[in-house]
């Protein structure tokens, strides 16, 4: 933990000495105790079902009694059941929990109805949504079932998530240009989009990304994918675009429904040539892919 802390930069639980609270969030609410909590004290959650959806603007820790016994689940519509909001640094940890079941505020299908604010306030029924100078730690995590994004990153925010689920939500995980997060031990399944769609920067590392609904991975920023399993996505197992700069080592990436690995071109069958970025290779087990295992400049 403390090197994770170290990695993003911030000074954690500094001020007044925290303290650790339990709470029942099946008969009080799980807002108000964050919002009673001092700077960096820690809420333990009993087990149960939170029906709230939570904002968090302050160093704080929350931590349930494991996923499969702790779970907050999203009640208004067209909002992330976690959100971190912070214009300067914060550092927020979230352990042993599920989000889950954000609802649409539309079920018109047209892109963009679900959310309940699209621009420019984007807060959308993700998972969790990070947004400004945050930073979030997620460990041992389940991350399921809504509709937009299982985890959302925007602006220069920054989140390290290790050991958690991220399964069956639009897009698995989304980074907008400027912001960051590192991928470790995890699993991202069944996406009904793009497992991971980076634009800003990413590291993906001993995780399976399978089974999602495009590609994997799709790198339009600056990715470094290592010793991951990238499998049976219905489109690519990764696919790099524009300008991006990716680096994939040590990766198996096998049975996706088109490439395992391509750039957007039309050499490739995409519908434009839209790949003028760089892509380092290095130890892959790439093979048994539908359409092929690489198609690069």
């Amino acid at each position: 933990m403390l090197g994770v802390l170290w990695m993003f930069g911030v000074l954690f639980f500094a001020g007044a000495p925290a303290t650790e609270s339990v709470i029942d969030c099946t008969k009080n609410s799980l807002q108000t105790a964050i919002d009673a909590a001092r700077d960096g004290d820690t809420i333990s959650i009993a087990p149960g079902v939170c029906r709230e959806n939570i904002v968090i603007t302050k160093n704080l820790a929350l931590k349930g009694a494991g996923s499969e016994k702790t779970a907050l689940q999203g009640v208004k519509p067209g909002f992330p059941v976690v959100f971190i909001q912070s214009d300067y640094p914060i550092a927020v940890t979230i352990e042993r929990l599920a989000l889950a079941d954000a609802p649409r505020a539309s079920t018109e299908p047209q892109h963009g109805k679900e959310c309940a604010l699209f621009y420019p306030e984007l807060l959308c029924p993700s998972g969790l949504q990070v947004r400004g100078a945050a930073q979030a730690i997620v460990s041992t995590v389940q991350i399921a079932r809504n509709p937009w994004v299982g985890v959302y990153v925007l602006d220069t925010a920054r989140v390290f998530v290790q050991n958690t689920e991220i399964i069956e939500n639009g897009w698995g995980i989304y980074v907008s240009p400027n912001a960051h997060i590192e991928l470790r031990d995890s699993r991202v399944e069944r996406s009904r989009e793009n497992g991971l769609e980076i634009w800003g920067s990413a590291s993906a590392m001993g995780t399976i990304i399978r089974a999602n609904g495009r590609s994997g991975v799709e790198n339009l920023g600056k990715s470094l994918l290592l010793n991951n399993e990238i499998t049976e996505n219905r489109q690519s197992g990764a696919l790099l675009s524009g300008s991006s700069e990716t680096e994939i080592r040590a990766n198996l990436i096998t049975e996706n429904g088109v490439w395992g690995i391509a750039a957007q071109l039309r050499k490739c069958n995409y519908l434009s040539d839209n790949f003028h970025g760089s892509a380092v290779l290095d130890q892959n087990r790439v093979y048994g892919n539908r359409m092929g295992d690489i198609c690069l400049p």
